[in-house]
C-alpha cells in the first residue's frame, strides 16, 4: 500500500506542475505582446521626435517666406508713400506700414523658438536613439526568451502529461476508480495531511482516530467533508 500511496503523491505532484505550466503557457502570449507594446511605444516616443524636428524645419521655411513676403509689401508700401495726394491716404499707408512691422516682429520670434525648440531635439536626439536601441534590444531578448521558454514548457508539458497518465495506469483499479471519481469532482483530488490534521483541500479537521489510519498507511482515506483522497506526510 506504500507503494500505491508513493504513486499517488506523484501524481499529485504532475498535477500540480501540469496546472502550473498551463498557468505560465497562458501569461506568455500576453506578456510578449505587452513587451512588443512597450518596443512600439518607445519606437513611437523617438519618431515622433524625429516628426517634430522636420516638421520645424517646414514651418521655419514657411515663416522666411512670410517674412520675404512681409518685407516685399513694405517696400511697395514705403514706394506709394511718395504718390499720395492725400494726409488721409498718407496716414493709412503708414499704419499699415506699421502694422506689418509689428507682424513681422511676431513671425521672426516665433522663428526664433522654432530654433531654440530643433537645438533642443537635436540634442536630445541622439540620447533617445541611443536609449531607443538600448531599450528595444532588451525587450526583444525578453520576447526571445519568452518564445524560448514556450517552447520548453510546451515539451515538459507533453512529458508530464505523459508521466501523468501513465502513473495513473499503474494504480489499483480500485484505487484509480476512487482517483477519477474525486479528479471529477474536484480541482485537486489529492492531499497530504500533516500532524496538524486538517483537509488541505477543504480545510476541515479530520477526527484524531482518521489521522492515526493515515499515518499507518496501509488502506486509502477520503475526507468526509470534500471527499478528497488524503496522504499522511510530515
Amino acid at each position: 500500500m506504500e507503494e500505491v500511496l508513493e504513486r499517488l503523491i506523484k501524481i499529485k505532484d504532475l498535477d500540480e506542475e501540469i496546472k502550473k505550466n498551463e498557468q505560465l503557457l497562458k501569461n506568455i502570449p500576453e506578456k510578449i505582446n505587452n513587451l512588443k507594446k512597450d518596443i512600439e511605444k518607445k519606437n513611437s516616443q523617438l519618431n515622433q521626435a524625429k516628426n517634430r524636428l522636420a516638421e520645424i524645419k517646414k514651418l521655419y521655411k514657411i515663416k522666411e517666406g512670410d517674412i520675404a513676403d512681409n518685407e516685399s509689401k513694405v517696400n511697395k508700401l514705403n514706394q506709394q508713400i511718395h504718390s499720395v495726394k492725400t494726409n488721409e491716404e498718407y496716414r493709412a499707408i503708414l499704419k499699415e506700414i506699421e502694422f506689418l512691422k509689428n507682424s513681422r516682429l511676431g513671425v521672426e520670434e516665433e522663428m526664433l523658438n522654432l530654433l531654440e525648440e530643433e537645438e533642443k531635439l537635436k540634442n536630445s536626439i541622439g540620447g533617445l536613439e541611443k536609449d531607443t536601441k538600448e531599450f528595444v534590444e532588451k525587450k526583444t531578448r525578453n520576447i526571445n526568451d519568452s518564445e524560448q521558454q514556450k517552447t520548453q514548457l510546451v515539451d515538459d508539458q507533453d512529458k508530464k502529461k505523459f508521466m501523468f497518465q501513465d502513473e495513473i495506469k499503474k494504480l489499483p483499479e480500485d484505487v484509480r476508480k476512487i482517483y477519477e471519481r474525486v479528479k471529477k469532482a474536484r480541482d485537486r483530488a489529492i492531499c497530504i495531511v500533516s500532524d496538524n490534521g486538517i483537509c488541505t483541500g477543504c480545510f476541515s479537521n479530520i477526527t484524531p482516530q482518521a489521522l492515526n489510519e493515515l499515518k499507518k498507511k496501509d488502506k486509502i482515506l477520503v475526507c468526509d467533508s470534500c471527499g478528497r483522497i488524503l496522504i499522511y506526510g510530515v
